[in-house]
């Protein structure tokens, strides 16, 4: 019986490995032609790939809202492909308590805008020279300002050109008997504004839009720097860190110092502002974006924050994939844009952004979500792959629109994520690119027979 048993093991085992024989070699077929046994010759799928689609694409200027964005940006820089650029920014205040009065014989000691700093880009060895504006016209929350929005300012420095360098990573201070535990930047104005605020009516502390009909707020702003340069990214609202603090104390005591806290809130009305001297920029940089020679964009695509610069991207053939095919369907099973790094930028100040944006454009210059985008980041992408080098998107259901002409080929517009509160850029490889990887759409479909 233990033999039988055995013998029976033995050709049990001898048929699965015939079985499994079998079906390793049917693996080996392609993709293109697994199953087509199982339909008729009339309704064969054969699946092509391409990734040799024209496209047409150029760099154009950006213009963007900035009103109370993430971050408040101060500093300046000077890129050696993007020129120079100033990040300023206006904002109002609040009193921290109402009905403040500061006693009988009050005497201001100094005044500081305190500023936490919730990041950083390019060199923060470079020194900077800050100026702070008092402004002569008031902010409205409900209005909407862009990167070149400017609103008039007194003609007095109340930082009188204070000099300072970043410490974006000095996460204590010790300032009098305080300890801060963040990142900061302490701008000293000027005491003609601390007595202006200290002397105020009690009546101009009882609500804060009665304050600000007094004090309309601050314009700050950096000088351009010859070299290098860095951006920080100003915390505004953060109340725990970020004040205008009044120092000052009663005549007849001295030795009792007393400050009071001017706040930003999400409440009050703040905006960023750029000011760009592209001119400065590279000669590829300037024949593309100001001289408009828009076919260099083949060669190489230019994007930037701060209301700076983005890409027109287009596939102008989509509309006639179809145009010989005869009682077919064409499916795209997925379509992926590659946009590969230029090693233009070696610079390691100046790192790659994590995040990018890709819209349709409307026939009147308006933009729109694209389908792909409402299947999630997982699928859409959009995030900088640092391993290798490059930004993918799938837009896979807008190709498809495309080619089944469901929408005007306008084209797309490609830029940086956070582009209002952000510091970074990058040049990507254009579809005619020089260097190994360029631009190009990697497009995966299907002929279906009726």
């Amino acid at each position: 019986m233990m033999k039988k048993h055995h013998s029976t093991a033995l050709i049990h085992l001898a048929l699965m490995i015939g079985t499994l024989a079998l079906a390793f070699a049917s693996c080996k077929k392609s993709p293109e032609t697994i199953g087509n046994n199982l339909i008729s010759e009339n309704n064969y799928i054969a699946v092509y790939h391409t990734d040799t689609t024209e496209i047409v694409c150029h760099s154009y200027f950006d213009s963007i809202a900035t009103s109370n964005a993430a971050s408040a940006l101060l500093g300046a820089m000077k890129d050696p492909v993007f020129g120079t650029t100033e990040a300023g920014f206006y904002t109002q205040f609040r009193p921290s308590v109402a009905g403040q009065s500061f006693g009988n014989n009050p005497v201001m000691d100094s005044l500081v805008l305190q500023l936490c700093i919730s990041g950083y880009y390019g060199d923060t060895m470079t020194m900077q020279t800050v100026h702070a504006y008092a402004l002569t016209d008031s902010l409205m929350v409900d209005s909407t300002y862009y990167s070149y929005t400017s609103v008039a300012t007194e003609n007095i420095d109340q930082a009188n050109s204070y000099h300072f360098w970043p410490h974006p990573k000095t996460k204590v201070h010790i300032i009098g008997t305080d300890t801060v535990t963040q990142p900061i930047i302490r701008v000293p104005l000027s005491q003609e504004l601390g007595n202006y605020l200290m002397t105020l009516d009690t009546s101009a502390y009882s609500r804060p839009d009665l304050f600000k009909q007094h004090f309309k707020g601050l314009y700050l702003t950096c000088d351009p720097v010859s070299t290098n340069g860095a951006i920080s990214y100003i915390n505004l609202t953060n109340n725990s860190y970020t004040l205008l603090q009044l120092y000052y104390h009663d005549a007849a005591t001295p030795e009792k110092p007393m400050r009071y806290n001017f706040y930003v809130t999400s409440s009050d009305a703040y905006f960023n502002h750029f000011d760009h001297d592209y001119t400065q920029g590279s000669p590829e940089f300037v024949s593309q974006l100001i001289d408009g020679q828009e076919a260099l964009g083949q060669s190489a695509l230019f994007l930037q924050t701060m209301g700076g610069v983005r890409a027109w991207v287009k596939f102008p053939n989509l509309g006639h994939w179809t145009d010989s095919l005869e009682g077919c369907h064409l499916v795209v099973n997925e379509a992926k844009l590659i946009l590969p790094a230029s090693t233009m930028l070696t610079d390691s100040i100046y790192k790659a952004p994590s995040n990018f944006i890709l819209l349709g454009f409307n026939a009147d210059s308006t933009t729109y979500l694209l389908p792909d985008y409402y299947e999630g980041t997982g699928y859409f992408g959009g995030t900088y792959s640092t391993s290798n080098q490059e930004v993918m998107f799938r837009v896979t259901e807008y190709v498809q629109s495309m080619i089944m002409e469901k929408k005007e080929n306008v084209g797309l517009s490609l830029g940086i994520n956070g582009a209002a509160y952000n510091a970074n850029r990058l040049v990507i490889n254009g579809p005619e690119s020089n260097e190994m990887e360029r631009m190009r759409l990697e497009v995966t479909y299907s002929i279906v027979n009726e």
